[in-house]
C-alpha cells in the first residue's frame, strides 16, 4: 500500500482503455493549417504518443497523416515535444493493424541491435 494511498488520496484514473503498443512512424500532423513533421512512438486504436519539434497546443484539433490515412485527433497534453493525440474516431482494425506493423519494423530497424531484430 502507498502512502498515498494511506492518507486517502486516490491514484487519478487511467483515461486509455486501448493498449499502447510501442512504434516508430513517421508522420505529418496538419495543425493552425500548417503542416507539422511528427514521430509516432505508440499508438492505440483510440490515440498516439507522438514527438514533434513544435508540438501543437494542449486541446487544438489537428489532423493526423500517416501512411495515406488521415485520422482526426485532439491534443490531449504536451509535456516538452512530446504530446498525446486522442482520436476523434477509433481507428479501423485494418488500419490500426497496417500502421502498427509499419511502426514496428521502423522500430526494429531504428534499432538493429535489439532481440526482435533478429527475428524480424
Amino acid at each position: 500500500m502507498s502512502i498515498a494511498s494511506l492518507l486517502g488520496f486516490r491514484q487519478r484514473p487511467d483515461a486509455r482503455q486501448d493498449a499502447r503498443n510501442r512504434i516508430l512512424l513517421r508522420a505529418s500532423l496538419l495543425a493552425s493549417g500548417r503542416p507539422t513533421p511528427v514521430y509516432l512512438l505508440d499508438l492505440s486504436r483510440k490515440g498516439a504518443l507522438a514527438h514533434a519539434d513544435q508540438p501543437p497546443e494542449p486541446g487544438e484539433t489537428v489532423w493526423l497523416v500517416c501512411r495515406g490515412n488521415e485520422v482526426l485527433s485532439r491534443t490531449a497534453w504536451v509535456r516538452g515535444n512530446r504530446f498525446g493525440l486522442a482520436f476523434d474516431q477509433g481507428l479501423p482494425a485494418a488500419k490500426f493493424e497496417m500502421l502498427l506493423a509499419e511502426g514496428r519494423r521502423g522500430l526494429v530497424s531504428a534499432n538493429p541491435s535489439s532481440p526482435r531484430a533478429a527475428t524480424a
